[in-house]
């Protein structure tokens, strides 16, 4: 690691709010009170992302440089073995490397394209941690937050066995955007592919990356345990990426904090004493926000601790950077001042390049932006902003407010000390265009960019949609008695607490408490009440799904195109369609009030989680699930029952309050 690279702590000046990262880049009115909603016009939709996306380039070359040549036909990925549902032994794939490194990219790892299996041991514990300064309880992955870095090749097989020592609770790993097919009990969701893992109990996820590349991300599954810390980043390579080649590659993974513990918080949400406001539906107001696990604190406060964790990276005069921002929750702007950027990737997908001043990402999103040292050697500011006219943030005496909505890092040229002021100037997150590269590309300030304009370097076109795979359903938030739920086609999600819908597909006839979209009802899958289920009937086609949106988001889920949008209810307004290679990624923002239309392949044996991916809407109802191939489902669970672990368990149904 660079000796130049450091911790520091901080004076108590006008910068004193900063995680100095010296870095290398890279309504209508709602009836109620649902107008008090987190996300002032929209929310997010998470979908698993498709087979064929790529990211940024690893390689130490001129800036500048082109695509590389057409990529031969892709090795054959590495086969799946049975995982153990409670493991004995397992090995780390690299040697240990220190966290500055696994977030610097600097951790040794080859890039072939000779599939293999990449092992990891996760020891999930409970303990203190002060990110900003504030001590609080924190889950930790390895006595880290964020966890581990995982690496892979695409068609790898990564292996990861998580040992839950924590005192109380259960916890779940999901892998967000990797496509687990044929793997669908590996995806982690608490209550749809697996129940959750015990205090006391390990369980081994293994699944292949086969036709993925990109930046992606890890997380817990269970309630809001990844906003206590159990969150980390996920880099898939691959040889034959489609995207300039750079000096150096950067992860930089950013995202609010919250001072108290996120159960309690959770219990104030769904109740009728709700924090920081006196209306129900509005979210907690995040107290800080931290950029790859640091950040400081307002440090007057007489609870919190001055222990500026203040991260130094250095960037060189004329070289082209990559960072791979990942944003973990809450809507941001991302700008480093007097710098342009160049968006080369966005959720697993490679994309043409877009220039621009700014990134505006929703929770869940990805983007790689590439960046060029061709300023005046200094320091400038790298900006993590909060959209705060994008949601409710709190008062104007909220803890947020009082580190001025941002985290700030250091992006410092050459052997610029770092106590030098910085330098250059800030963009104007509203402008329509700026003097260096032109019009901005972002249209509405609270929504994704064009949904028409990121074009896939390697194109496909929309998917045929078979006659029985048409979905459609509606989001809706109300208040009563104080309390906020959200509900899809006037159902209201009840999870699952000891059980998970991927244990309930059984081909049984439908009891009169099952939710199924419309199309689905003559099949008669039995997933228990208050699910809301689409099952897709033609399995050698795509299917179609239309989200009529308030301010709703969905899960990662398989192979999103976004092939359609337009304002008010669809069939009641126009819809744009875009059907030559439109645009794939697994976090789509719905405006509020509008409708979007995605097809995914219906082609991937499971029961797949749609949700909000702000977990406060999660948690109160914003939740569909959609069932793909179930027949094929049901062949495969039949093999998991024959295999008996390691533990002398069967797999499915593993940790369940009823062994199926």
């Amino acid at each position: 690691m660079d000796s130049r690279r450091q911790f520091r702590d901080n004076d108590d000046d006008d910068d004193a709010h900063e995680t100095l990262i010296r870095s290398s880049p890279i309504h209508r009115p709602e009836k109620g009170t649902r107008g008090q909603l987190f996300l002032a016009t929209c929310c997010i939709t998470l979908l698993f992302v498709l087979s064929g996306l790529l990211i940024s380039g690893f390689y130490a070359e001129t800036p500048g440089a082109t695509r590389p040549p057409t990529p031969p036909t892709e090795p054959s990925p590495v086969s799946e073995t049975p995982a153990s549902a409670n493991p004995t032994t397992a090995s780390p794939t690299n040697p240990p490397v220190s966290r500055a490194q696994q977030l610097d990219l600097k951790t040794g790892f080859q890039i072939s394209s000779t599939p293999q299996v990449r092992d990891y041991v996760f020891n999930i514990t409970l303990g203190q941690g002060s990110p900003d300064g504030f001590p609080k309880s924190m889950i930790f992955v390895n006595g880290q937050s964020p966890g581990p870095l995982i690496e892979a090749n695409t068609g790898d097989l990564i292996r990861v066995v998580v040992h839950n020592n924590l005192p109380e609770e259960s916890t779940a790993i999901h892998w967000h955007g990797i496509d687990q097919r044929n793997s669908n009990w590996m995806d982690g969701v608490h209550g749809v592919t697996q129940c959750g893992i015990p205090p006391g109990e390990s369980f081994t996820y293994a699944f292949n990356v086969s036709g993925q590349r990109g930046t992606f991300w890890y997380h817990a599954h269970v309630s809001l345990q990844y906003t206590n810390g159990l969150y980390g980043p996920l880099v898939i390579h691959d040889v034959w990426e489609q995207v300039p080649k750079v000096n150096d590659d950067k992860v930089v993974m950013f995202g609010d904090f919250f001072h108290g513990d996120a159960e309690e918080l959770l219990g104030q949400y769904l109740g009728t004493s709700h924090s920081g406001s006196h209306m129900a539906g509005t979210e907690p107001p995040p107290d800080n926000i931290i950029i790859n696990g640091h950040h400081v604190s307002n440090c007057s406060s007489s609870s919190s601790t001055k222990d500026n964790k203040e991260k130094e990276l250095i960037c060189q005069s004329g070289t082209l950077y990559n960072t791979r921002a990942t944003n973990t929750s809450t809507p941001f702007f991302v700008t480093i001042d007097n710098h342009t950027l160049s968006i080369v990737e966005m959720d697993g997908t490679e994309i043409e390049p877009i220039a621009t001043t700014r990134v505006f990402m929703n929770p869940g999103q990805r983007y790689s932006v590439l960046l060029t040292a061709n300023q005046t050697a200094g320091n400038y500011k790298m900006r993590v902003t909060a959209a705060k006219w994008c949601f409710h943030g709190g008062k104007g005496d909220s803890n947020l407010a009082k580190v001025n909505y941002e985290a700030i890092g250091l992006l410092s040229y050459d052997d610029v000390d770092a106590t030098t002021p910085p330098i250059g100037s800030r963009w104007d997150t509203r402008a329509t265009s700026n003097a260096v590269s032109g019009p901005e590309p972002w249209g509405d300030t609270c929504a994704d960019l064009p949904f028409d304009l990121p074009k896939p370097m390697r194109s496909t076109a929309a998917f045929d949609v078979g006659e029985h795979n048409y979905h459609y359903f509606t989001f809706s938030r109300d208040s009563k008695n104080g309390t906020i739920h959200s509900y899809i086609n006037n159902t209201l999600y009840e999870p699952l607490r000891n059980d998970a819908t991927l244990w309930k597909a059984s081909k049984t006839a439908a009891s009169e408490s099952t939710v199924v979209d419309h199309v689905d009802n003559e099949l008669g899958w039995n997933f228990g009440p208050g699910q809301f289920v689409m099952v897709s009937k033609d399995a050698d086609s795509g299917a179609q799904i239309v989200i009529n949106s308030d301010a709703m988001m969905m899960h990662p889920f398989h192979a999103f195109q976004v092939v359609g949008w337009g304002k008010n209810t669809f069939g009641q307004a126009e819809t744009t369609w875009n059907l030559d290679n439109p645009m794939r990624r697994d976090t789509v923002t719905v405006p509020g009030y509008s409708h979007v239309v995605l097809r995914i392949r219906a082609d991937n044996p499971g029961i797949w989680a749609l949700h909000c991916h702000i977990l406060w809407h999660a948690e109160d109802g914003m939740f569909v699930q959609i069932g793909q191939r179930l027949d094929e489902l049901q062949a495969q669970l039949e093999t998991l029952d024959a295999n008996i672990q390691s533990g002398g368990s069967p797999f499915r149904g593993r940790f369940c309050g009823e062994k199926r």
